[in-house]
């Protein structure tokens, strides 16, 4: 009696495996849907800022063109950096700030430690940081691009490319030491971009004209590269052979390509309705979904997709949106989610709380 009970449970549990298997993501799904999100426990701090703020490595960064101040999440300062000079220009990256100061770009790391690493002469039009590598873009008094690329102890490993165009993309690798950059220039009334493929030791794997069209973004994936346009959403692999290519029927809102999921969502805007889609990177739809009409932007952590304006948040799950956040009085600078824990920082205060 005792080995045919033992047997039963040991079927029952086989059973149960092969339809997990099969179809316990379907029902993880279906039970998603019938759940509604919200934001429970919710703390609120009120901040004192100035012209800019933005988080910044387990903290928030405030700013304006001569002064720099870090605040932790309960509003305490950090530290404070004031110059006498004012900065043309300031852009942060995940763990540093870049102060364009006259002819030189100064560097401030988390720890307000200061240093020069390069002498310029025109003006930073981008700085931005994937992979442990920065990169720096700057238009020359010629008129011209210069690209910098930093390592991950700041030390230049591309230094002053000059491009003839406007250089309006950079997607650094992962998986090699390469990246992928867009340039765009006006000939006769043309629209022409360049999409290339550099290595870092300044050789040319391939590059790619395409015509009629703007392209807003690049990105490297397994040393393949998506490039998104007004008009198409293009896919090469390493060689620079297009693998496919697929149309875009409407206004972009916003976009992220993510590789942990192995998708490019898409938000759209037509008239009188706005949908998100997304593709896998075989270039099929996987899904296509409406969102509320006022929304503008999206922001993919792990499995959750939000879609937000300036005062509203929306947490997508299956075919269903819930809105787990709403202020009026102040715009949405932005917002982070770790796990269930999110942090929202507007103007004068940071809201925090887990989503439920």
């Amino acid at each position: 009696m005792k080995k045919l009970v033992m047997f039963i449970i040991f079927f029952l549990l086989i059973i149960s495996g092969i339809v997990y298997f099969k179809y316990g993501k379907e029902i993880l799904t279906l039970l998603d849907e019938k759940k509604v999100y919200t934001i429970e426990d919710i703390q609120t701090t009120k901040l004192d800022t100035l012209d800019e703020y933005k988080f910044f490595n387990n903290g928030i960064i405030t700013y304006n063109n001569q002064k720099i101040v870090l605040l932790d999440y309960s509003g305490n300062v950090i530290w404070e950096n004031e110059d006498r000079s004012f900065a043309k220009q300031v852009f942060l990256t995940n763990n540093y700030i870049f102060k364009n100061m006259g002819n030189t770009i100064q560097v401030l790391d988390r720890n307000n430690q200061k240093f020069v690493i390069a002498e310029i002469e025109g003006n930073i039009v981008n700085v931005s940081r994937e992979n442990d590598k920065t990169y720096i873009i700057i238009k020359g008094i010629n008129h011209k691009n210069s690209l910098y690329i930093m390592n991950g102890n700041n030390e230049i490993i591309v230094d002053d490319k000059v491009f003839e165009d406007n250089i309006t993309g950079v997607s650094i690798s992962d998986k090699s030491e390469g990246y992928s950059l867009i340039t765009l220039r006006f000939e006769d009334d043309k629209i022409i971009n360049t999409l290339y493929f550099n290595l870092l030791d300044d050789v040319e794997l391939w590059n790619a004209a395409i015509e009629d069209e703007i392209l807003i973004k690049s990105k490297i994936v397994n040393n393949n590269v998506v490039a998104i346009g007004t008009k198409n959403i293009y896919y090469f692999n390493l060689n620079g052979k297009l693998m496919w290519k697929n149309g875009v029927y409407s206004e972009i809102l916003d976009y992220e390509v993510n590789k942990e999921n192995q998708k490019i969502y898409m938000l759209y805007k037509q008239e009188g309705s706005t949908e998100l889609m997304e593709y896998n990177f075989e270039g099929k739809v996987t899904s296509v979904n409406d969102t509320p009409d006022n929304v503008q932007k999206l922001k993919v952590y792990e499995d959750k997709v939000f879609v937000y304006n300036e005062n509203s948040i929306y947490l997508m799950h299956g075919k269903k949106t819930d809105k787990i956040y709403e202020y009026t009085q102040s715009a949405i600078a932005d917002f982070t989610i770790e796990g269930n824990d999110i942090r929202i920082l507007s103007k004068d205060k940071l809201i925090k709380g887990k989503i439920k």
